[in-house]
């Protein structure tokens, strides 16, 4: 068979590969929509847990010295990348901004102060959904040590997680 351009005409034949790949691609639609379609009766990821009211202490740091004036009692924290409440500032702590440095006479690490930056100790409360395994707040697990960026409403900082206290 000839074409009007003089090529010939492919026939497509179905072989192994071609049976492969469509018998995963359909394995892959079906786990897709049996998974995003769960209802909010369903078995869910984290399981329900307790109400508590949890305080957890934040070190933003390195914070320029303006910038943590503006934490104040009150303001909301909001998770910068997944937009999420994470508390309301209950106080603030301003101390220096500090970090290691090696010393070269004596080959030690030293602290020194870092200038024209400040840590803001910033102490949150939040209603906190309690499970045997983790505390989550608005769906973010909060954990000692955990890296946090939040949003505040006339400054952003990062910093981590140092103290948590579950008050019952």
């Amino acid at each position: 068979m000839e074409d009007t351009q003089g090529k010939k005409k492919i026939k497509w034949r179905l072989n192994l590969f071609d049976v492969i790949f469509i018998v995963c691609a359909i394995v892959v639609a079906v786990l897709l929509l049996r998974f995003s379609g769960r209802s909010a009766g369903s078995v869910s990821v984290i399981p329900a847990g307790s109400q508590e009211t949890v305080v957890y202490t934040v070190e933003l740091q390195g914070m320029y010295n303006d910038s943590a004036k503006l934490v104040k009692p009150g303001d909301a924290f909001i998770d910068k990348v997944e937009k999420r409440a994470l508390g309301t500032v209950v106080s603030v702590n301003l101390v220096p901004a500090r970090t290691l440095q090696n010393d070269l006479v004596s080959g030690n690490r030293i602290v020194v102060e870092i200038p024209e930056r400040t840590d803001a100790i910033v102490t949150v409360t939040a209603q906190a959904t309690v499970t045997d395994s983790q505390i989550t707040v608005d769906g973010y697990a909060i954990r000692v040590g955990t890296k946090v960026s939040i949003d505040g409403p006339l400054y952003n900082s990062g910093g981590f997680i140092t103290d948590i206290v579950r008050e019952r």
